[in-house]
């Protein structure tokens, strides 16, 4: 009878270690997904991409959440390579240097190829440092292959107009590099008529001649890379980790074992 007793005891705190060591992985699981729920909800991804020109780098992070089509367009031809040997065609002073349109390589002016026309997605004001597409006067969804880079608030003005313009990007290292840029004297070029008249050229005076690969600002590489930021986190994110980590204690490398001892 005695010997009955152990046996059944023993199964008995077997069968309860068992069932405790699995409500403490489903404890542990869950918690694990609530943190993982956390960090998601804190840890942002955006695209970034450089843009090295003659005068230094630039890099822009891409606005996906706000502007999904422009940004995908602008990454369709950072891709493909367009934008390599680009050269920035247009600078007026406080308020944009643009680029995107025309190309220079081996001797040769081309224009950068266009995909075709997206859909405007005006959301966000056209501030210092904010990256833009271009496009016509008359069609708010005629942006092609033209960007262009805020040098001052221009919110009070393309904003306003044209359905507003979409901006996709904003400048987050090399904005010395874009003043640069805008410092430069401007001019047009005879013969290459499309450039406009303020074409921002480097090394160069009016009574020098003009050396294309000397004087323009080119973008000699335009790549894609992705950038990882964790914002300053609120109070109530560490109260709700701690409550999650308090959830983890005696479940997560630890057993509760209970002995039943028999009686008689």
């Amino acid at each position: 009878m005695n010997q009955l007793k152990k046996r059944k005891t023993s199964m008995q705190s077997v069968t309860y270690v068992a069932a405790t060591h699995e409500s403490n992985s489903w404890k542990a699981k869950f918690v694990a997904l609530m943190l993982a729920g956390l960090l998601a909800s804190v840890v942002t991804a955006e695209p970034r991409v450089l843009l090295e020109t003659s005068l230094g780098d630039i890099e822009i992070d891409l606005h996906p959440d706000v502007a999904p089509g422009h940004v995908q367009n602008f990454l369709n031809y950072v891709n493909d390579g367009d934008y390599n040997n680009s050269f920035i065609h247009r600078s007026v002073t406080g308020f944009i240097i643009q680029g995107g349109g025309f190309s220079f390589n081996e001797s040769l002016f081309n224009y950068v190829p266009t995909d075709p026309p997206i859909e405007n997605e005006f959301g966000l004001s056209n501030v210092r440092g904010t990256v833009a597409m271009a496009k016509l006067g008359t069609d708010p969804d005629s942006a092609t292959s033209q960007w262009f880079i805020n040098l001052a608030d221009n919110s009070a003005n393309l904003d306003q107009q044209n359905g507003g313009f979409t901006v996709f990007a904003t400048v987050v290292e090399g904005m010395d590099v874009v003043d640069a840029i805008a410092s430069l004297p401007v001019t047009g070029i005879i013969g290459l008529e499309p450039l406009g008249s303020a074409v921002p050229l480097r090394n160069w005076t009016p009574a020098d001649p003009f050396i294309p690969q000397d004087n323009l600002v080119i973008v000699s590489n335009a790549e894609q890379s992705t950038s990882f930021e964790i914002p300053a986190l609120s109070q109530p994110f560490f109260w709700v980790l701690a409550i999650a980590l308090s959830l983890t204690a005696g479940s997560i490398g630890y057993k509760k074992t209970v002995s039943v001892r028999a009686q008689g």
